[in-house]
């Protein structure tokens, strides 16, 4: 089987919907009510020609103890039912690792549920272990999520609270 990855501004709706239309609520927090960021660039995975699995990407300015940090976000991770189990969310979050360190960024910062907690971790990811405030259209809120980074470039990410200074991705 042949597999190519491609990092673009933005995919088809055809793509969209095989990696995203396949079930109501795919990553499981839709009961939170949370407005999204929508990610600048795509990390997309091919398979046998069709997009099987999504990192979504952004570059932003958070602020820890009042302090600039520039973080790689990722949002939008997953793999078509049928196609998980074969490395290939594992395989995209690496290929994003490898980009952060490019992009000279401090680290890498995602949101998840509880039970991804360990998948992220198994990649050297970390549990923000301080709330992280997030916008929302009715103001700053607490993240219900949990937030994890991947530190970058020696980066050693600081203890304090964290603001991201805009929606969640």
């Amino acid at each position: 089987m042949t597999e190519e990855i491609k990092l673009s501004e933005s995919f088809t709706d055809v793509e969209k919907q095989q990696l995203f239309g396949w079930a109501d609520d795919i990553f499981g927090a839709a009961s939170l009510n949370l407005r999204w960021r929508p990610k600048e660039l795509h990390l997309l995975l091919y398979a046998r020609g069709k997009a099987v699995s999504h990192v979504g990407l952004l570059k932003h300015t958070i602020s820890v103890e009042g302090r600039a940090v520039i973080v790689g976000g990722v949002g939008g991770v997953v793999t078509v039912p049928e196609m998980q189990k074969r490395g290939y969310a594992w395989l995209l979050m690496r290929h994003a690792a490898k980009l952060f360190g490019e992009w000279k960024v401090d680290a890498g910062l995602l949101f998840c549920l509880q039970r991804m907690v360990s998948f992220y971790g198994s990649l050297g990811w970390q549990v923000v272990g301080q709330p992280v405030m997030i916008e929302q259209p009715d103001g700053k809120i607490a993240s219900p999520l949990e937030v994890m980074v991947l530190p970058s470039n020696g980066y050693v990410w600081p203890d304090g609270s964290v603001e991201l200074n805009s929606l969640p991705w």
